[in-house]
């Protein structure tokens, strides 16, 4: 019973450590109040089987929106260690300005940093701007289409494959709300490179969320990632995963 157990903490905390895109649709503040906005998540277990594991993740999100501009930073550091060996490492760091044009069109620009051992990426450094566009907006519906250019910069694991090169990132998003306390979004991202479209990501991210208090959520999370040509030196095209986690908003 208790390794069970232990099993299936271990199982909560490890799944969100092989994102790979980052999905800013689950994360912004859907709102139209002046001011600051965010949440902080943290979660770590200790256990043994064979060999004694740690995991760890460690993500926070912070938003300051004005009547035209809103400021997004977003963080996470996901750590799975099992005896002397780190299985997995993963993190990154976005920020993010979007800034109203019309009440159906945002220009939106960010930065981001991010690493993955797993899947064979040491770090990729994005820039990127474009257009956002509202498609929907209902009492309990809303739907987004983002158009963006994007610049990246990437290097894998054992710096034998330095590569920079433009790629567009579009992305459809909507949410429905059918009562206060649930929430669904859903997101999916298409991202091939301008020269060679042969070479895309694909990913789909679908989040709901239970709210149980003013401030305290429970959320389902799945994605899935696909891409054509991971880092040199890795084979992972493939990436899935369901998420459980805990939200604490301030």
């Amino acid at each position: 019973m208790t390794k069970t157990l232990t099993l299936l903490i271990f199982c909560f905390f490890a799944f969100p450590l092989f994102s790979q895109i980052v999905n800013i649709e689950s994360q912004r503040y859907k709102t139209d109040t002046i001011g600051w906005e965010g949440n902080y998540n943290l979660g770590f277990t200790f256990g043994k089987q064979k060999e004694k594991y740690f995991a760890f993740s460690n993500a926070a999100h912070v938003q300051y929106k004005s009547k035209k501009s809103l400021y997004l930073i977003l963080g996470s550091l996901d750590i799975l260690k099992s005896g002397n060996n780190k299985i997995a490492n993963s993190g990154f760091f976005h920020f993010r300005y979007n800034y109203k044009i019309r009440k159906w069109l945002r220009w939106e620009a960010f930065s981001q940093v991010q690493y993955n051992k797993l899947t064979g990426l040491r770090m990729r450094f994005l820039l990127g701007t474009g257009p956002r566009f509202k498609l929907v907006e209902v009492e309990k519906i809303k739907s987004y289409l983002g158009t963006l250019y994007m610049l990246e910069y990437e290097i894998n694991n054992d710096k034998t494959q330095k590569l920079v090169q433009g790629r567009f990132s579009g992305y459809l998003s909507f949410s429905f709300r059918p009562i206060k306390t649930i929430e669904l979004i859903s997101t999916t991202y298409y991202q091939p490179r301008f020269d060679d479209i042969k070479d895309y990501r694909i990913s789909t991210d679908n989040a709901l969320f239970f709210r149980f208090h003013k401030i305290l959520s429970f959320g389902l999370n799945y994605k899935l990632t696909f891409d054509t040509r991971p880092p040199q030196g890795s084979d992972v095209k493939l990436i899935y995963q369901l998420e459980n986690k805990f939200k604490i908003d301030f």
